[in-house]
């Protein structure tokens, strides 16, 4: 009988592949330092040992604080040696978040990165009774109640093990993990509520990777790179454990700013990623092209970005082929020549951006999930791939559509439940099936498209009901509006509250000759104000009334994580940010 656990995958892969080939990247200084599979093992041995001397046991749980690195790894994986449960931590939570997370799951150990979020969990210290001890990846002079632990001084003290040790000592532990083994909690930062804590099983995400590895072209010759959270499920079974398994390298981003600079030096092969970066990618190069002086270069450039929208799925053309040795090969050079297939999850992506990017020769496949299901769902095929749909479900998963609208998954990828919270699991997982809150439909190819949040979705106050995701991304079409938030739940009318990208904005303003001398004076300026209500009518124009946004109200700030008004996969969390923002709305619906 196949043993459905992660530690057989790992000792599958070390009898597969190249054990000393250099598997995980972390960028120090200017150069990249690597470690091998079998030299990541021996280290969790290590790790393994200590903590299991130190008194941990099965169901134990252990929090992770941390930024990708390697010895997130090798800690994620000496909890699964110990029968315990890690439950990550997003690094951009507050102390009183970390605090609810820390007391609700009853960590015995809580590991940190740095002094940073040390400091945090200092703070807090007093309050935390089932902690047993800190276990830091850095020098730290932080004295605490309980023990800290600097886990540079536990692997100094460890042996170097050879392959066949480390595959004797995995396969003897590997025999006592059990698929039903809790293996992480998650806890969800969801766009609306309190966080709760997602039970994930060794054979759910055992299946998941499977099922992924089925359907994505990826293999030994691959090479990632991760800038996602690992406290994130879907950056940590797609990003980690996938390509983990599959042979492929991964090289860690040092962040989301960083990427341009990386994939030049990198030159990777597939990166997981949520369409933000791809908006992000698109505007720059479209924006360039814009501020290029008349020549003919520009006239090439255009041509060629027109040819890539139009010929997206037809490369065998005369043209197509013109503008990739023109053009097209030097913007994949920019991501380092080799970069083939982006996986966009975590939101919606923009149909025509998804278009655009193969056609310059990137693939580009969509994805849908969620935390609850570990995570993918579905995704679009190498073979069949529909932009504005999030492909046909993976293997072993069966997708249905309620009578409401309501997306249904069952499989062994849906968790075993909301940790300490009966109650939402049974309103969650219903026969079997898990309630996804997402509202869809499939197309005669049984491709899914995810409409809106069944959570999201308001009736105005003359009774009809609007689905503000769908208006949202029309108004995202503007390059200018860098995020949108819908709102209009027992309204008369839809608003919006608008974040632009100042300095498309201020292009916006240069193009028109408007006086404006200062950032500040952009966003009160009555001819960019009308030039923005010119262009929402133009792009709503096919929406019914009652759906277009009448009113928008400018920010200047944009949403951000750290403020808690974004998830760590960057989509808006409606509720903070409505109750945030309350005074701007009312005022867009004061009587004039």
């Amino acid at each position: 009988m196949i043993k459905k656990n992660l530690i057989e995958l790992a000792i599958r892969s070390l009898k597969k592949y190249d054990t000393e080939r250099g598997l995980i990247y972390t960028k120090s200084d200017d150069t990249y330092d690597s470690i091998s599979r079998r030299k990541l093992f021996s280290d969790i041995l290590t790790v393994f040992d200590y903590l299991k001397n130190y008194g941990i046991k099965p169901d134990d749980k252990i929090a992770i604080i941390s930024e990708n690195r390697t010895e997130w790894i090798i800690c994620d994986f000496a909890s699964m040696l110990l029968r315990s449960v890690t439950v990550p931590i997003y690094t951009t939570l507050s102390s009183e978040s970390i605090k609810y997370i820390l007391k609700d799951s009853a960590a015995k150990i809580c590991i940190v990165s740095n002094n940073l979020y040390l400091d945090k969990v200092l703070s807090i210290e007093s309050e935390l009774h089932d902690l047993k001890m800190i276990v830091t990846f850095s020098d730290t002079d932080r004295q605490a109640m309980i023990p800290i632990m600097n886990i540079k001084k536990i692997l100094s003290d460890g042996k170097e093990r050879n392959l066949k040790e480390v595959l004797h000592r995995l396969e003897q532990i590997s025999g006592n993990i059990n698929e039903n083994d809790l293996l992480t909690i998650i806890y969800t930062s969801g766009t609306t509520g309190v966080p709760k804590g997602v039970m994930l099983s060794h054979k759910n995400v055992y299946s998941n990777v499977l099922s992924i590895s089925k359907v994505l072209p990826v293999g030994e010759d691959d090479l990632f790179l991760s800038y996602l959270p690992y406290s994130h499920i879907y950056e940590r079974t797609a990003g980690y454990y996938f390509p983990f398994f599959v042979g492929a390298k991964i090289y860690y981003a040092q962040s989301i700013d960083t990427i341009g600079l990386q994939m030049a030096e990198v030159k990777p092969t597939v990166v997981i990623t949520v369409p933000r970066l791809l908006d992000k990618i698109y505007n720059k190069l479209i924006k360039n092209y814009e501020e290029m002086p008349a020549s003919i270069k520009k006239k090439i450039l255009g041509w060629a970005i027109n040819v890539a929208k139009s010929n997206w799925n037809n490369k065998d053309t005369f043209k197509w082929k013109l503008a990739n040795k023109l053009v097209y090969t030097k913007i994949r050079e920019k991501t380092g020549g080799r970069l083939r297939l982006f996986v966009s999850g975590g939101g919606a992506l923009n149909k025509r951006i998804g278009e655009f990017f193969e056609g310059i020769g990137i693939l580009t496949l969509e994805g849908y999930g969620m935390t609850e299901a570990s995570p993918v769902i579905s995704v679009n095929r190498a073979e069949k791939n529909k932009y504005g749909t999030v492909g046909t479900p993976l293997e072993g998963v069966s997708v249905k559509i309620a009578d409401d609208g309501e997306i249904l998954v069952k499989g062994d990828l849906v968790m075993k439940g909301y940790f300490n919270n009966k109650e939402e699991t049974d309103n969650t997982i219903v026969n079997g099936w898990l309630h996804t809150g997402d509202i869809g439909e499939k197309d005669e190819d049984g491709y899914i498209r995810i409409t809106d949040r069944k959570k999201s979705l308001f009736k105005s106050s003359g009774g009809k009901y609007i689905a503000p995701a769908h208006i949202e991304e029309i108004i995202l079409q503007l390059s200018y509006v860098d995020q949108v938030l819908v709102i209009g739940n027992n309204r008369m009318y839809v608003t919006a509250l608008i974040v632009p990208e100042i300095t498309a904005l201020k292009d916006v303003a240069r193009n028109m000759c408007a006086n404006v001398e200062t950032e500040s004076e952009l966003f009160q300026c009555e001819a960019i104000l009308k030039k923005i209500t010119s262009d929402l009518n133009e792009v709503q124009k096919d929406l019914a009334p009652h759906e277009k946004v009448r009113k928008f109200t400018l920010l200047e700030q944009p949403f951000t994580i750290e403020r808690g008004e974004l998830t760590p996969t960057l989509k808006i969390k409606r509720k903070v940010v409505e109750e945030k923002f309350s005074n701007l709305i009312e005022k867009m619906y004061l009587k004039v």
